[in-house]
């Protein structure tokens, strides 16, 4: 069994993004997960600028929004068949200002960060080190290529 639960705390945000997320969010998941891992369940959630600030103030100490949290549960050292894999939180507003900034799509931003967000539920870190943060970037890319083809995801 697989479960996707996306929440949306604003409704303009749930019409702007694709029907098939939650499909996409499954194939993200099926090419990191370990192979014992044979059934999962995820949550994500979509939120404003003001709703990450409260959640980041109250989980991480830090009064200021960001542009995706990730809080994982999944035990990768007690290979149970069956687990839940964490929440990624992102912040719509936070997603269309990166892009903005970026000169990328809003779509194209919310996807890096929804796999940003992902990867760190399965162990991924960027800021322990180069090396690790290389590695999470590449990881990035080679998602984001599989699921979509070959872009300009850099």
């Amino acid at each position: 069994m697989e479960s996707v639960r996306v929440e949306f705390t604003d409704l303009k945000i749930q019409d702007t993004l694709l029907d098939s997320l939650e499909r996409i969010i499954t194939q993200f998941i099926r090419e990191v997960k370990p192979s014992w891992l044979e059934s999962w369940e995820i949550s994500i959630l979509i939120c404003t600028n003001k709703e990450i600030q409260t959640i980041n103030r109250k989980k991480r100490s830090k009064d200021s929004p960001t542009d995706v949290l990730s809080f994982p549960m999944l035990d990768m050292n007690i290979p149970i068949p069956h687990q839940m894999i964490g929440e990624v939180i992102i912040s719509w507003d936070t997603t269309i200002t990166q892009a903005e900034k970026i000169g990328h799509s809003v779509q194209d931003e919310f996807y890096r960060l929804l796999v940003h967000g992902i990867l760190h539920l399965f162990g991924y870190d960027h800021e322990t080190n180069q090396e690790d943060e290389l590695k999470m970037k590449a990881k990035e890319d080679e998602l984001l290529n599989l699921v979509f083809g070959d872009s300009t995801w850099d």
